[in-house]
Formats: C-alpha cells, sequence, structure tokens
C-alpha cells in the first residue's frame, strides 16, 4: 500500500489536558508502529514512552510479529512475538499462545479499518490478540460526521469498538501499560474516526473512556 513511510501526528489528551504526541506510522505496506510520548510537561513528573510495533500479512492484514518498548515512570516493560506455523505467537522464545488463521493485532486492526469501506466492518465480529488474551472485536458504525482541526472541517466516519474477551487463560503479563489497561479493559468506551472520501483514509480521532479516565488522540493536521 505505502511505498515509503506515511505519518500521522497526534495531540494526545488526558481529561482533557495536553499530555504529550502520537505517532502512527505505517513504515511499510505490511508494518506499522504507533509511538506515544509525554510533553516536557508530564517528563518532570512521570515521563511515558510508549513504543508498539506489528508486522502483518498485507493481503488480510493478520499478524506476523508484534513487539513493544514501554516506559512509564520508572517502570520498563517489553516485548516480541512472531508466530511460528501459521497459528502459534510465541513470547520472547518462550511462551506462546494458539490463534485462530485470521486474527488481528490491534495495529494491524487499525490498518484494516483505514482500508475498508463501512458494509465490510460495521457490526462484524474479528479476531483479535493482545498480549496472550485473544479478544473479539467489532466496529458498530454511528454516523458520518465533520471533525474540525485547526479550523477545517474533516468528513469523518464514526464508530464505536467494543471488545469481547474470548480467551484469558493464557495471559502472558500479570501488568501491562496504562494505555493497554485502558484500551482493553472491557468497560471502556472506545471510538474511532476515519477520514472519509480519500483514497488513502486516516484515523482522525481516537477517544477511550472509562469513567472517569478520558484519553484522546487527535490529528494535528
Amino acid at each position: 500500500m505505502f511505498g515509503n513511510i506515511r505519518s500521522q501526528e497526534y495531540d494526545v489528551t488526558f481529561w482533557s489536558i495536553p499530555i504529550g504526541t502520537a505517532e502512527l506510522q505505517q513504515i511499510t505496506d505490511s508494518e506499522i508502529s504507533l509511538i506515544l510520548k509525554s510533553n516536557k510537561y508530564i517528563n518532570y513528573a512521570y515521563p511515558i514512552n510508549f513504543e508498539y510495533y506489528s508486522k502483518f500479512d498485507k493481503a488480510n492484514y493478520k499478524i506476523i510479529a508484534t513487539n513493544k518498548k514501554v516506559a512509564q515512570g520508572k517502570e520498563i516493560f517489553k516485548y516480541s512475538a512472531s508466530l511460528k506455523n501459521d497459528n502459534i505467537l510465541v513470547y520472547d522464545d518462550k511462551e506462546f499462545i494458539e490463534i485462530e488463521s485470521k486474527t488481528f493485532s490491534l495495529l494491524s486492526f487499525l490498518v484494516k479499518v483505514m482500508n475498508s469501506q463501512i458494509d465490510e466492518i460495521d457490526t462484524k465480529w474479528f479476531n483479535l490478540e493482545n498480549e496472550g488474551i485473544l479478544y473479539k472485536t467489532r466496529l458498530l458504525w454511528n454516523d458520518s460526521t465533520k471533525v474540525s482541526i485547526n479550523n477545517e472541517d474533516i468528513s469523518c466516519d464514526h464508530y464505536r469498538l467494543d471488545l469481547k474477551i474470548i480467551n484469558d487463560e493464557n495471559k502472558i503479563f500479570e501488568k501491562t501499560d496504562h494505555f493497554n489497561d485502558l484500551f482493553f479493559d472491557i468497560n471502556s468506551i472506545r471510538q474511532i474516526w476515519i477520514e472519509k472520501w480519500q483514497k488513502k483514509p486516516r484515523i482522525i480521532k481516537i477517544a477511550i473512556k472509562n469513567s472517569p479516565l478520558s484519553l484522546n488522540l487527535v490529528i494535528k493536521n
């Protein structure tokens, strides 16, 4: 899909307070990364640097490999995982989980969403894996709306993203990072706005709310 790096930059707010920036990079037609960093003010008290990466099958977006390196405060979490024999995802060459043939990582699922029409994804359940936990996920189309960015109105399809746990018996980690905690909490409300009428649509906004917590990623330009 992309011959060169395609990058989308976002402002990140927590409780409507600016806390940093995020960058979603489509590195190749089968690789994507998401990097979240706290701003200089947050760094004084609690520096954050989240780096997530996924490699996927460019034909159907299924997961091939994934890794993360996260620093939050003084804590560091990291792992690497890769697919073996088409249905075994191995973490750090020691722990593994069996997955269905068409299973996405969160990042590869976002690529699929950006490249799908409404009728291809609306109301349909898909397989998703994250850190040893298997989920079903679906998008529910809410409406077509406009998101105002720097005095420009961008036409978007607005979805709610649902998650339900299918199997957490092989959960790899007892503790994860704050972004994963909030996004994959079953009680969270996740919304996503996808640009309309474009050959290469962008994710314009992601909103995650779990009362009283609220995290937004809004594209910069």
